[in-house]
């Protein structure tokens, strides 16, 4: 038996008609297609390259939060005596690497420290405030005797700290690439972070820098490869332009 359109109606029910269902289609043929992923990744940092992190508004939320903490351990903590200087743009060759923040700040001790912003980077001074309180905190609690695999890690902790402080700097506060800084970034996310300290003989570690690279021979052959293969050029060219040969050259070599 067929049941009565006209009934349905007058019980509450909606009565769906040809033309409205045809309406609702088009309406959800026009809804973009949106993955779980892509809604995950809001903010994204590319390599020259092309290859990108993609970070969720979580994690970059926690970047900031710590960010925040450390600046104000560094402004509140009566122990500390810091200077903030700005120091002149590093943009040439020859003067790229007094970006790194081991070179641009001097920890006197646990509780002196010099921070010199490159002039060209001082939306980013964040990121070298991180680094200079955890080295202070790292330098508390320094043994003299400790082994060159503690010593990195010590390091690590350190560099990575500036690496929050640099990625907030870019998403949130509109900083512009850098691709030295954004290096850090990269390798952090893949591993290569000892192996590039290692290679840039990164002065906090000392002689611990050519005793790591002896130590870990691959690995520093690893990130060499991954550097000019993967974060400065893909090995293989985009399909578009499979004739391309234009290399894109480090800023830091």
């Amino acid at each position: 038996m067929l049941s009565d359109p006209t009934a349905a109606t007058a019980r509450g029910g909606r009565r769906i008609t040809s033309s409205t269902a045809i309406s609702a289609l088009v309406v959800v043929c026009l809804l973009p297609v949106v993955s779980p992923r892509a809604l995950l990744a809001q903010y994204v940092m590319q390599a020259p390259s092309g290859i990108e992190i993609e970070f969720s508004s979580t994690q970059v939320r926690a970047m900031l939060d710590t960010t925040r903490t450390l600046e104000m351990n560094l402004q509140e903590d009566p122990r500390v005596l810091y200077f903030t200087l700005v120091g002149p743009a590093v943009e040439t060759r020859d003067s790229l690497d007094a970006a790194y923040p081991w070179n641009a700040i001097e920890v006197r001790n646990d509780s002196v420290a010099t921070i010199l912003t490159p002039g060209n980077l001082r939306e980013a001074d964040r990121a070298y405030y991180n680094y200079a309180v955890i080295r202070m905190q790292l330098v508390r609690g320094l043994d003299p005797d400790v082994s060159c695999e503690e010593l990195m890690e010590r390091e690590l902790e350190a560099v990575s700290a500036f690496v929050d402080g640099w990625v907030t700097s870019r998403l949130l506060f509109g900083g512009l690439p850098f691709t030295v800084l954004d290096e850090l970034a990269f390798a952090r996310e893949q591993g290569q972070l000892p192996s590039m300290l290692a290679a840039k003989a990164d002065r906090q570690l000392g002689a611990c820098s050519a005793e790591w690279s002896s130590d870990h021979p691959e690995a520093v052959e690893a990130y060499l490869s991954w550097r000019d293969t993967r974060f400065l050029e893909l090995a293989e060219p985009a399909p578009e332009s499979p004739n391309t040969t234009t290399r894109v050259e480090s800023e830091g070599s």
